[in-house]
């Protein structure tokens, strides 16, 4: 491959990594990688492990919880008290949905 096929191996690469952080969350859990679609088209948590959370972490990433509870994927919450974070969620679904 020459060097003008090399660039263009690197620009498509380089735009498929930018339109999948825009997209997805990478989420690392107990159980494996799990790529979560975003509720918004933005760079933040992109990369998000969440092995270690507590209420103060979720209450810190509340878009993620509600994209999470969104791809039905709520199994990765557990382990938290999972009323204050069901709380978080839908604060963030009315701030979301415009109606705060």
């Amino acid at each position: 491959m020459g060097r003008f096929g090399t660039f263009i191996l690197g620009f498509l690469l380089g735009g498929a990594t930018v339109f999948g952080s825009l997209h997805y969350h990478v989420v690392r859990a107990n159980d494996g990688v799990h790529f979560i679609p975003k509720m918004s088209s933005t760079f933040t948590e992109t990369l998000v492990d969440i092995r270690s959370f507590g209420f103060e972490e979720w209450n810190q990433h509340r878009s993620l919880a509600f994209a999470i509870q969104q791809a039905g994927k709520t199994e990765l919450l557990q382990g938290v008290a999972l009323q204050p974070v069901q709380n978080a969620v839908d604060g963030m679904r009315d701030i979301l949905s415009g109606n705060r």
